[in-house]
């Protein structure tokens, strides 16, 4: 696509006013690399350099220096539906229309609902992407503009709104991760970011949203929020089961004979896409499944633009067990790139970003079980990523241990409709985030062996 610039402003800034906002999961700070676009006319200013052009330039790092300008660039992709699903009981069957929000750190998804169906989806990216593609940098954003970042989330849950209809909703429930629900309500969260990690809120008052009265499923501790709460709440695991919702931050429950116990770990937001060569979200264009080069599937069909977290999983396991990858994830014989499709390729780089991943929930799940005593009998899956993950691979490649699993979805969203279509499991919500001592797992003996086991391909 091309525009015509007149104005000298940061180009990023100009291009989200105009609808197409860049991916600026770096925080804006020329990074990531995702919002490069091509100066075709004009002269321009990048980070206090002069440009020319025809050039290549980041949007977030340029702006205009003379009279006019064109810019092209590649508009970002529609968001789907690919995490507004999920699998629990039923929903309980009331006339009412209701909607359901997930908050999450990089996409919020909304159900409509009315008499236990589901009668509108709709999904798009969190436009608090714009501070950085992690809760840290959310954080720290926070202390400089902390109404911008509520006034971000809070438009893109709007735009969800219009797009479902909620002029005959009575009731609107939302569910997201401890920093993204405080950011929503306009809470500074800047206590979860230092020791000891307190929220400054757990359980939110009611509010209203346009008139409509708006609830907020409760948080159970800085890392640990009202989307584990929802989740499990959603598949009420029995004793010896483990709730697992694997996203930039993996938080993970386990239901002991002794109580629940519950901990986090930064797995990043390389299984988002974000940071890799060729990483992107799940949504069209993207390679979802991998079967070796040129051997692929894409989401809507079509050319590939990229590989998602679960093609990345993929990739791992199929080219290790070809013998292209080393357990140190170095090709063999040796190079730094492999070519997946024409004009794709992963990057040695991109293996490094994806073993640390990976090694995160390895380690979060089996240093929980060795504090516990014992293994789990079951593991649910949720969130996102998990929804497209092929199991038998996130095993292969020392993700997961070989357990008994179940993909449940974006239980936050089902926990978050829920309790919109039933306000009254509130109390149920609330007397749930007393249950689970948090534990930290950089305090457990065995966390950092495990998390350096997890950084190699069997």
């Amino acid at each position: 696509m091309r525009i015509t610039v007149t104005e000298p402003e940061n180009l990023a800034r100009l291009l989200a006013r105009a609808g197409h906002a860049p991916d600026l999961r770096c925080g804006g700070r020329g990074t990531c690399g995702r919002c490069r676009v091509q100066l075709l006319s004009g002269e321009w200013e990048s980070d206090g350099h002069r440009i020319s052009a025809p050039a290549e330039a980041l949007a977030c790092r340029t702006r205009l220096a003379g009279a006019a300008g064109e810019v092209e660039f590649t508009p970002a992709p529609a968001y789907g539906d690919v995490a507004s699903r999920w699998h629990s009981r039923p929903l309980p069957e009331r006339s009412e229309s209701v909607i359901g929000v997930d908050l999450g750190t990089t996409t919020i998804a909304a159900v409509k609902i009315r008499a236990a169906r589901i009668v509108g989806r709709a999904g798009c990216f969190n436009a608090q992407n714009r501070y950085g593609d992690n809760v840290v940098s959310r954080i720290n954003a926070a202390a400089a503009d902390l109404a911008g970042l509520q006034q971000a989330v809070r438009s893109s849950v709007d735009g969800l709104l219009e797009e479902l209809g909620a002029a005959d909703v009575c009731r609107i429930a939302v569910a997201g991760n401890t920093v993204m629900t405080t950011l929503f309500h306009g809470i500074d969260p800047s206590p979860i970011g230092v020791l000891p990690f307190t929220p400054p809120v757990r359980v939110f008052p009611a509010a209203a949203w346009r008139g409509i009265p708006l609830l907020t499923v409760p948080c159970i501790a800085g890392y640990v929020g009202g989307d584990l709460t929802a989740g499990w709440h959603e598949t009420l695991p029995a004793v010896g089961d483990m709730l697992v919702d694997i996203g930039t931050n993996c938080e993970i429950m386990f239901h002991t004979a002794s109580g629940i116990v519950c901990t986090a770990a930064a797995a990043g937001p390389a299984f988002e896409g974000a940071g890799l060569h060729f990483g992107c979200r799940a949504a069209a264009g993207a390679i979802d499944h991998y079967q070796g080069p040129g051997r692929f599937s894409v989401l809507g069909g079509g050319e590939p633009r990229g590989l998602c977290g679960s093609a990345f999983i993929d990739f791992l396991a199929v080219e290790r067990k070809a013998g292209h990858l080393n357990e140190f994830g170095r090709y063999e014989p040796r190079a730094e790139t492999m070519t997946v499709a024409p004009g794709i390729f992963v990057h040695e780089y991109d293996i490094e970003q994806l073993l640390k991943a990976k090694a995160a929930v390895w380690a979060g799940i089996r240093t929980l079980e060795e504090y516990c005593g014992r293994r789990a009998n079951r593991i649910y899956l949720a969130g996102g990523f998990a929804q497209n993950l092929d199991l038998e691979h996130a095993v292969a490649i020392g993700m997961l241990p070989e357990r008994t699993y179940e993909i449940v979805g974006n239980t936050s969203l089902g926990g978050a409709a829920r309790l919109a279509a039933a306000p009254e499991t509130m109390a149920e919500l609330e007397r749930l985030i007393d249950l689970p001592r948090e534990v930290p797992l950089n305090t457990l003996p065995g966390f950092e062996d495990n998390f350096i086991d997890g950084l190699l391909l069997p």
